[in-house]
């Protein structure tokens, strides 16, 4: 009788063993599940631990104190607030944004510690050039799987190549105005703005996770699309320009 009971203790025993691991690794998969969903297809890591992916870095320009003015009041008009771990408000405050890619599509790194910048300015059009980086940008390093990458270069390639112009009204309206207004304004007949092309690709390939896809491009500013894409959590963690690091 003795045994029985101990054999049923036992039983009793691994089936409620059974039962914490059991609930341990749906727990760990909830999470992996809720992690995968915020990020959706894009991840924000240190190190990129897949050799079948790759980054592009989102470069954030912040406007120094004797900035030229116009650089200064586009950071100031479209500032955004985040909160930091320590529970502070910090003012989000950029006037520029750009994609950099630190190879081709070819996997060819570029010669000097430079990349190539996609983006337009006041005063331009689209372009797709090798640069170097100030310090006043701060970058948000994303990874991509290498298909994606190599279709958002050719992209942007492309994009470089069709004389789209600077819309410097809908750049300053793009606080104010409806949207309904905004997106009556097109590449090809009023031309475009950093955030806003730089959205649309993003999206076109779902880079960002879910608020950078419901976000609408011709409302975008650098700061608002910095907030999307995570904020200061992902923010100044580059500390080199190695390429391939």
């Amino acid at each position: 009788m003795d045994r029985v009971l101990q054999c049923g203790t036992d039983i009793k025993n691994r089936q409620l063993e059974s039962s914490r691991v059991s609930i341990t690794e749906s727990l760990c998969l909830l999470d992996r599940t809720i992690e995968q969903g915020q990020a959706a297809r894009v991840y924000f890591q240190n190190e990129n631990k897949n050799k079948s992916e790759k980054f592009i870095d989102m470069m954030y320009y912040m406007p120094r104190m004797d900035d030229y003015l116009i650089n200064r009041i586009v950071a100031s008009a479209t500032a955004k607030t985040e909160i930091v771990d320590t529970g502070e408000e910090k003012s989000v405050t950029f006037s520029h944004v750009e994609i950099s890619f630190p190879c081709d599509d070819s996997d060819q790194y570029f010669d000097g510690n430079k990349t190539m910048g996609f983006s337009i300015v006041q005063n331009s059009t689209v372009y797709f050039r090798l640069k170097s980086w100030r310090p006043e940008y701060v970058p948000i390093r994303i990874y991509v799987d290498a298909v994606i990458y190599a279709k958002l270069y050719q992209t942007c390639a492309l994009l470089s190549m069709q004389n789209i112009r600077f819309d410097s009204f809908a750049m300053y309206a793009a606080i104010l105005l409806p949207v309904e207004v905004l997106r009556r304004r097109t590449r090809k007949n009023h031309g475009t703005y950093c955030s806003k092309i730089i959205t649309e690709v993003l999206q076109q390939f779902a880079i960002g996770g879910p608020r950078l896809a419901s976000s609408v491009a011709c409302q975008s500013t650098p700061s608002l699309l910095y907030m999307f894409l995570g904020g200061r959590s992902y923010a100044n963690r580059i500390t080199t320009r190695i390429p391939g690091a």
